[in-house]
């Protein structure tokens, strides 16, 4: 008999917006059991938050505070470990930003039990996000031959559960016992392909992981995005310089990993070497881009973790 659903919902903060972590607070007060906020080493105000709710709902939020910004990989796992020693069966991840709709995680719960009852070995179930700055609806993701290939849900939506080889972190539905088996995330990453490791992780056991189309969010890809010509218009998501020192360096260590598979690899080189292109020529900050982008090629290549250095 399956055990019944205990849900966990874990938000990492660093110098939230808190007009934004408020209304993701209050659209999850009704469809998790607890949330957990962990903060990375910034120390803002809670009861600023904390204000704006009450009772039962108030009681279901609690906090963890950390002394310095520890990387999102280690923040993820603060809570996933305080998640898993209350005996919480699932854990939702979000990012500060991240804004599910009211139905988001019973649209999530729904496609699990579906998958369970097909005996399919389920990783993870991600819901699709609506990107603040866009608009655009962001697809799912599979391996393609020489590109990753964009899973986009039909029209109507209803009930499709395509299988994805890729999630964010953010809007992902965890099994407690998934992570029991295949660990929990990558601490010496610090940030950028936390989420990728991991998944590749858990398909080279056997687990798979899947899109559920019915279940959506609001997310901001980026910091903000940047429009440029190169042989159209294009609207591409805009990071810091640093963390482009963080997307280089970590794909060159993910590629050592012997659960990297290489068709994800060859995928993966052939999206920097654009980035490479992109962001150096049309970004704004370029000198301080190539400079972080070579830092971060040269660190990768020599297995450099944690933070910047």
């Amino acid at each position: 008999m399956e055990t019944p659903h205990r849900l966990a919902a874990i938000i990492l903060t660093y110098h939230p917006d808190l007009a934004l972590l408020r209304r993701a607070v209050m659209s999850l007060c009704p469809q998790v059991e607890r949330i957990l906020i962990v903060d990375n080493g910034t120390g803002w105000d809670c009861d600023a938050l904390l204000g704006a709710f009450s009772g039962t709902d108030r009681d279901r939020i609690e906090f963890v505070w950390l002394d310095a910004n520890i990387g999102v990989g280690a923040g993820h796992n603060r809570g996933i470990r305080w998640a898993r020693a209350r005996g919480f069966t699932h854990v939702l991840i979000l990012d500060q930003d991240s804004i599910p709709r009211s139905d988001m995680v019973r649209q999530q719960v729904a496609a699990l039990d579906r998958l369970y009852a097909q005996g399919i070995p389920v990783a993870a179930v991600a819901a699709r996000f609506v990107d603040r700055y866009s608009g655009r609806i962001g697809p799912f993701v599979r391996i393609g031959s020489w590109r990753l290939a964009q899973v986009q849900c039909g029209l109507a939506g209803a009930g499709e559960l395509p299988e994805i080889d890729f999630i964010i972190s953010s809007g992902a539905l965890i099994p407690m016992r998934v992570l029991d088996k295949v660990g929990d995330m990558n601490e010496d990453l610090f940030v950028d392909h936390v989420d990728t490791e991991w998944i590749l992780r858990c398909r080279a056991q056997g687990y798979r992981a899947f899109g559920v189309c019915d279940a959506t969010m609001e997310h901001g890809v980026g910091n903000t995005t940047f429009r440029f010509w190169f042989g159209r218009w294009r609207n591409t998501p805009l990071h810091s310089p640093e963390r482009d020192y963080y997307l280089f360096r970590n794909s060159i260590n993910v590629y050592r990993m012997p659960h990297a598979p290489w068709r994800w690899i060859v995928n993966d080189i052939l999206r920097l070497l654009g980035l490479a292109v992109v962001f150096p020529v049309f970004a704004p900050g370029r000198w301080r881009r190539i400079q972080l982008i070579t830092r971060g090629i040269w660190h990768g290549l020599w297995g450099v973790t944690g933070p910047i250095r």
